[in-house]
């Protein structure tokens, strides 16, 4: 079958996958006037998963999408978060999240997965680019564009294809395949390039009176932690991180299955989350649940030719902070930051200008890809105090540090995010770059001295261990 759209007169991008990566991508090129084609190979706004964090980089870019208004009508604001020991004693009470909204003027939420999706959904305004139930089975690259041919047969024509296709992305695989042609142990290394040793139950559950909204409560174990937020009315988002016996690599991380969850909440079901309230609580009053390993990494290799990665098929944190997805939109702004401009100068660029486009998102990304990546790791560990360094800092150091500095530490990161540039920043942003100088100058004594800290406890972490 050949696609009823065979447009090569006109730039065309092809992306796979269309979650919230995916989704994004759609609606930045809807607003640049970029043709596109989106294939999903499952429904859109699936009733699976469980939650979605946004950071205020990436709410500054859904507001400049437009689709922030709809998406705020549905969350509570974080504000106070309690951390707990074992035995239920609150070692920090703090209200970081409120000193990170005076900052920002944008809040952290929690929501569900499938309410941010249709939302996104919502606002693609030309839904016949979407293609739902449309697995990629292959791609051909030709010196003019890329051919995906689709499950059912069809090709469809354009001239660049974006794999924002997961973790488990189909994109990565055909591209090492091709890779791997000429160069083996690079395509070996992409294939290997995500690890896991942590597991994770992530739900939402009916909030019966376990924790306020706008509350999070941190329990930290030897070996495992759990995180509960009230980020919608009703609603309980929690997460319950169990390190594994053994460390993983793609493609053998495990999968799977109710009966892995359940086996799981017979362990650690009786562990207290907050006051009150332990983990079969939560279980017992689910709405939606799911286990998966957490992979971690950053692919080595982000594009070849005419095909290019962004989200989880090139870099995947674990989940304890919340950053993954917001890493996903920062890196198309970063992309489309580029290709926006070029299409303009040149309405059908050559693959070498593309190339050059493809360079220049990945070196604006990958630095900030690894830190996320090796943060979110740090912090999955430190929370399951995986060893005694790290508690002695949970339990002794970090309470001790002002909500103050840590809120200014937070917002110097979350400042220095992309936006979109060929769109309007809101009010709030019209002096974002003069502000955003300011405060990495500002900050940067503090910075250095918090880099030093984190780089002395992992040298002593690796020595022993």
């Amino acid at each position: 079958m050949v696609s009823s759209n065979q447009e090569v007169d006109k730039f065309k991008v092809l992306i796979a996958g269309g979650s919230l990566a995916g989704l994004g991508l759609a609606l930045a090129f809807e607003h640049a006037g970029i043709e596109y084609e989106l294939f999903e190979k499952g429904d859109f706004a699936p009733q699976l998963g469980a939650s979605i964090g946004l950071h205020p980089h990436t709410i500054r870019i859904l507001e400049q999408l437009g689709v922030w208004g709809d998406i705020e009508k549905q969350v509570v604001p974080l504000q106070h978060r309690m951390h707990f020991d074992e035995i239920g004693n609150c070692f920090e009470d703090s209200h970081v999240l409120v000193n990170i909204e005076a900052i920002l003027e944008r809040p952290i939420v929690f929501m569900e997965r499938s309410k941010a999706l249709e939302v996104l959904y919502s606002h693609v305004r030309d839904k016949s680019k979407l293609h739902a139930r449309t697995s990629v089975a292959n791609y051909d690259e030709t010196a003019e564009g890329v051919i995906v041919t689709t499950e059912d047969g069809t090709k469809h024509h354009g001239h660049i294809l974006i794999g924002a296709d997961g973790i488990h992305s189909k994109v990565r695989g055909l591209m090492a395949e091709k890779i791997s042609v000429t160069d083996q142990s690079l395509a070996k290394a992409i294939n290997e390039a995500f690890t896991s040793e942590y597991n994770c139950i992530f739900a939402v559950s009916r909030n019966e009176g376990f924790l306020p909204d706008g509350m999070v409560h941190n329990v930290y174990y030897d070996d495992y932690s759990a995180i509960a937020a009230a980020g919608v009315p009703g609603l309980v988002f929690w997460f319950l991180f169990v390190k594994s016996s053994t460390l993983t690599r793609m493609p053998n991380c495990p999968h799977f299955v109710d009966e892995d969850a359940h086996v799981y909440i017979q362990k650690y079901g009786s562990s207290q989350v907050g006051p009150g309230y332990a983990v079969k609580d939560l279980w017992g009053t689910r709405v939606k649940a799911t286990m998966v390993p957490l992979e971690e990494g950053v692919s080595p290799r982000w594009y070849h030719d005419r095909v290019v990665l962004i989200g989880d098929s090139v870099h995947k944190a674990t989940v304890n902070p919340g950053l993954g997805g917001n890493t996903a939109y920062e890196g198309i702004a970063r992309f489309t930051n580029g290709l926006v401009p070029l299409l303009k100068e040149n309405p059908i660029p050559s693959l070498e200008q593309l190339s050059k486009v493809f360079n220049q998102y990945i070196t604006g990304q990958a630095p900030r890809a690894k830190t996320v990546v090796g943060l979110s790791g740090s912090i999955t560990r430190y929370e399951a105090q995986d060893n005694w360094v790290l508690k002695f800092a949970a339990r002794h150091i970090v309470p001790w540090v002002s909500d103050n500095l840590k809120a200014r530490l937070y917002a110097s990161f979350s400042s220095s995010g992309p936006w979109l540039k060929y769109l309007p920043l809101p009010a709030k942003d019209n002096n974002l770059r003069e502000a955003s100088n300011k405060s990495d100058r500002s900050i940067a004594p503090t910075l250095i001295t918090a880099a030093i800290m984190v780089s002395a406890s992992a040298a002593l972490w690796q020595i022993l261990r």
